[in-house]
């Protein structure tokens, strides 16, 4: 298993004459812990997100964001968890992408999904309503640019003659699409035309067990490679007595914001109830098979629940529940050094 850590604009200090020093300090740090990769999402015009609560996480620009971060780094790749691929012309996309790649030795990986926000593409001329069928024609866009080869394309949305992007790419490398799904067309679209299936913290453990079979078949059909990468939301302190009290009430605060903005996904019933009904739970009902969190012993349990019933590619560790990046940083540490080990390929 490989691990990916989130890129927190939180750490960015506007005041600063270098604004994203510690950011970069960051995922130095991180590299040298052995995490694989790091991520970032997507949104546009918003000063604030859900996950990032009052201030937005999330980069509006995320392709000059991670290509800054991959020059500073060597080893960790870097990955959009999701990139508003609809909201974009796939053609710059490309070129976007073989540059990326061309400056840092073939370490970025495109994560991609629909979105959720009407604005996010109105405002820059793009329809909201048929943004999933553009997205399709997008990715088929994509594995034909992303060659360096010259391509024509007749579609609905999009009509390209005689193009060849430029750089083509390096060492004739193509990266994979990871597409980003929380519903069940969402599922089955991963399956049919990604490389890849980025998986919400959403979802719950044992329910995820048959989507991803199925996932994988679909895959398999279409002869598509199918590698799951989960989020999971980490919470992880020396001991039990030292876990934060309100890591799930932010946790809920969190998911609740996602259904405000219509951003649905598909919950067991007890998420469900402790969500939007109120039901009180302890930590020890509701942790298992939805976060990692706990002492490092109760998280070798919970990963290796993980790897057991869906045995992900990549985890991906989301701080949901822990909005302090100088805490999230302490508990990255304390993970890569007594739960990591226990999981690496």
């Amino acid at each position: 298993m490989k691990f990916g850590i989130i890129i927190n604009r939180k750490m960015i200090d506007r005041s600063s004459s270098d604004p994203y020093r510690r950011l970069y300090v960051y995922l130095n740090e991180m590299e040298d812990l052995g995490y694989d990769l790091g991520w970032c999402g997507q949104h546009r015009f918003s000063s604030s997100t859900a996950f990032g609560g009052e201030t937005a996480t999330e980069p509006s620009a995320p392709l000059p964001m991670l290509s800054a971060l991959l020059a500073r780094t060597t080893t960790m790749k870097m990955s959009t968890n999701i990139m508003l691929l609809p909201a974009h012309h796939p053609v710059e996309i490309a070129e976007e992408i073989n540059t990326i790649n061309e400056l840092s030795n073939n370490r970025f990986i495109l994560g991609a999904g629909i979105g959720y926000k009407p604005d996010e593409f109105e405002n820059v001329g793009w329809g909201f309503k048929n943004r999933a069928s553009r997205f399709e024609e997008c990715l088929d866009i994509l594995r034909l640019a992303l060659t360096g080869q010259k391509f024509s394309y007749d579609g609905k949305h999009f009509q390209i003659k005689n193009c060849a992007v430029t750089p083509p790419p390096l060492n004739d490398y193509t990266p994979p699409l990871w597409i980003g799904a929380v519903s069940e067309p969402a599922m089955i679209r991963a399956g049919k035309l990604g490389d890849g299936w980025l998986i919400s913290f959403a979802e719950h453990l044992t329910e995820l067990q048959e989507k991803v079979a199925r996932y994988k078949t679909i895959a398999a059909e279409h002869g598509r490679s199918s590698t799951l990468c989960l989020m999971r939301d980490l919470h992880i302190a020396p001991t039990r007595q030292e876990l934060d009290p309100n890591w799930l009430p932010n946790v809920i605060k969190v998911w609740q914001s996602y259904d405000d903005l219509s951003a649905k996904a598909d919950r067991d019933v007890l998420s469900n109830e402790v969500i939007f009904g109120g039901r009180s739970v302890t930590l020890d009902e509701f942790a298992p098979n939805r976060a990692i969190v706990g002492s490092p012993e109760d998280c070798i349990l919970e990963m290796q629940r993980i790897k057991d019933l869906i045995d992900p590619d990549y985890l991906y560790l989301t701080p949901t529940g822990v909005p302090d990046p100088d805490q999230q940083i302490k508990e990255l540490r304390l993970f890569a050094k007594e739960v990591m080990p226990h999981f690496r390929n």
